[in-house]
């Protein structure tokens, strides 16, 4: 059943500069189809798609975010698109804010650059291309379904996004207490949640919250994450970013609890090199040297590989060598 709120989504971007329309538009005319993403991660223009490193993709020069993107070992619980109940073809889901190692939910909104960057693709009615990783591989390559939508609400940490129906339309008006009806289904195998039982947006955002907080509190990693600040005097490792919000304590051999948390087995990461180190798409050698996974080499992240890591100034607080190599060895290139 359609309605006089449905609205093609062009008219939401018309009024963008060319290179962000391009990519709009390259999202608009591949949405609801599943392929790999195009070589570079670009549009023909040039224009980049997606973040290779972060879920948000917000380029340096704008104020909103260009895209979203879901993959299946991805640090967040975010919800599968669900189909609305008004039965006008949109679909709806719940997309995790990035979060930093404060945990307070409203600072990080209203602090992150990306999340900033969604707020305003919510308050300013932007389009967000969306990227969702697939199981299927074609040529042993990753495969995403590709959409684009609006970002309609905010809830406890997730933005809620409303995805174009196969006709390119939304319903930007619909109130979010509406919105809450469709999730009364969520598929159960991306979630512990039984499909016949009903949910509202608040109790699915409450029981994904503390999923993941069963996750994410570690014992001792505040104390970890100060150790590791002052050894490196508070400068990223690879990049020598000094801003302490987006500095990260990454393990270099996985964390499997409190004997873990020693300083050999920790180095200071900027966010998204720390998201590419556990992806393993990021790895040092024993001799301290960075190298990057030939799949960064046509991004910003090539002018890191082959550098030394700047390493704290005391030796005893060296990364241990058989960390990097258990972890170099388990790289792919």
């Amino acid at each position: 059943m359609m309605n006089n709120n449905m609205t093609s989504i062009r008219e939401y971007y018309r009024d963008l500069d060319d290179n962000q329309k391009d990519i709009l538009d390259w999202f608009y005319d591949m949405s609801h189809t599943v392929n790999m993403l195009p070589k570079g991660m670009k549009t023909d223009r040039g224009n980049l798609l997606v973040s290779p490193a972060m879920g948000i993709w917000k380029s340096k020069n704008l104020e909103f975010a260009t895209s979203v993107k879901q993959t299946i070992k991805g640090p967040y619980r975010d919800s599968e698109p669900i189909m609305d109940v008004d039965g006008d073809g949109t679909q709806l889901m719940l997309y995790r804010q990035r979060e930093s190692d404060s945990g307070h939910i409203n600072s990080d909104k209203n602090n992150l650059s990306s999340n900033v960057a969604l707020t305003v693709n919510l308050d300013l009615k932007i389009p967000i291309g969306i990227v969702i990783e697939q199981k299927k591989k074609i040529d042993n390559r990753k495969t995403y379904k590709f959409f684009i939508g609006m970002v309609l609400g905010w809830e406890d940490g997730f933005f809620l996004i409303q995805i174009a129906n196969k006709d390119g339309l939304v319903n930007a008006k619909k109130p979010l207490k509406q919105l809450e009806k469709s999730f009364e289904k969520i598929d159960t195998d991306n979630n512990d949640f039984n499909e016949d039982e009903k949910f509202d947006v608040h109790n699915i955002i409450d029981a994904r919250r503390k999923q993941e907080r069963a996750i994410v509190i570690r014992q001792g990693q505040t104390e970890f994450r100060k150790k590791v600040l002052d050894a490196y005097d508070y400068k990223c490792a690879i990049s020598e970013n000094n801003v302490e919000e987006v500095l990260e304590a990454a393990h270099i051999f996985p964390y499997k609890g409190k004997e873990t948390n020693t300083i050999n087995n920790g180095i200071l990461l900027r966010s998204d090199l720390h998201l590419l180190f556990d992806k393993k798409m990021i790895r040092i050698n024993q001799d301290y040297i960075v190298q990057i996974s030939p799949l960064l080499v046509n991004t910003v992240y090539k002018k890191y590989d082959g550098l030394k890591l700047s390493l704290p100034k005391d030796i005893q607080s060296y990364p241990d060598k058989k960390a990097l190599i258990d972890h170099y060895d388990c790289c792919d290139f």
